[in-house]
């Protein structure tokens, strides 16, 4: 923690607003008090956060609605964080920096929240076993070639009912639905329970193919350098690879929207966005920010520039279409 704070050095004004804004997040105090830090030194804004799930946070906020001590919530994926959209627990942010610092297709269309930084969901494979230049698309991974050689998560996960909602947005529900049978009948192992479980069993050859967020390899790769997964960027050719987040955004009740607006702008500057997602393997929102060297070494990739809320309405037809090809 110590060195995330050193890290991040910001030219903020010094102003004093002797206030404080308080996030309810779903990941621990203790595992991101310490990006906060500087910020309070720098005006004097106490940051307080209180911690749940996030069914638990999203009902408090139901629950104490005009009466919510939260200005801010803070979520780990888009999935989430169209829930609470839905639950009408947003109110839009008004910081033009944040505006300039995020690319409009990486924030909700009309600014409810914003990434604060994302991964990609991509094709992994075992090089032992397949050359990259047989890759080629999500929709590709339901050919018959793959026939007993695909590995994927639990279809009840957040991050591939994401995947359904990009691929109902670009295939429509037809298409889509044609594609997960397909995947589901080229199976090698019934769906594993987390992605770590996905990328071990290309390791140990349970499968050759399989998707992934990028954000977990790094562990692997820091651990044995030849570790016997790459990464392939899909779909470069037609919508670009799908992607997925944190993301954060101004609570409808918020008592102090001026200090949360600005702790959006400090969330989402170079300085910040360069330590906070290299500490958690992401890439940053901010393109002027640098990426760490092992997401550098995956690779330029063409990501996903459409309607991020696009993604989120078709998140529920994704949904049923897992159910009705039997994917688990």
């Amino acid at each position: 923690m110590k060195s995330l704070i050193l890290a991040l050095g910001l030219l903020m004004s010094s102003q004093a607003f002797a206030k404080e804004v308080t996030i309810y997040s779903v990941y621990p105090a203790e595992e991101i008090s310490a990006i906060f830090t500087p910020f309070t030194e720098r005006t004097g804004i106490k940051v307080n956060i209180q911690t749940g799930t996030t069914d638990e946070l999203q009902n408090k906020l139901l629950n104490e609605r005009n009466d919510t001590t939260a200005d801010l919530y803070l979520d780990k994926d888009i999935t989430f964080l169209a829930a609470a959209k839905k639950a009408d627990l947003f109110q839009s942010f008004t910081s033009k920096t944040v505006k300039a610092n995020v690319p409009t297709h990486l924030r909700e269309s009309t600014d409810l929240f914003t990434l604060v930084f994302y991964r990609a969901r991509v094709i992994m494979y075992n090089p032992n076993k397949v050359n990259p230049s047989e890759l080629s698309t999500y929709e590709d991974l339901g050919n018959a070639k793959w026939k007993n050689r695909l590995c994927v998560r639990t279809s009840t996960n957040s991050y591939n009912q994401a995947l359904g909602g990009y691929l109902v947005k670009h295939l429509g529900e037809t298409k889509t639905a044609e594609v997960v049978k397909n995947w589901v009948q080229n199976f090698s192992v019934e769906p594993i329970k987390n992605d770590r479980g996905v990328i071990q069993a290309l390791a140990d050859g349970q499968c050759d193919v399989g998707l992934a967020n990028t954000y977990y390899l790094p562990a692997f790769i820091r651990a044995n350098p030849e570790f016997p997964v790459k990464v392939y960027f899909p779909n470069q050719k037609s919508f670009g690879t799908h992607i997925n987040g944190v993301g954060i955004g101004i609570v409808k009740h918020a008592k102090n929207v001026n200090e949360a607006n600005l702790l959006l702008e400090y969330f989402t500057s170079v300085e910040v966005q360069e330590a906070v997602a290299a500490a958690f393997s992401q890439y940053p929102v901010n393109k002027k920010a640098n990426m760490t060297t092992i997401l550098e070494s995956f690779g330029a990739f063409n990501e996903d520039t459409s309607d991020l809320s696009q993604t989120t309405e078709a998140i529920s037809k994704a949904n049923e279409i897992f159910k009705n090809v039997q994917y688990k």
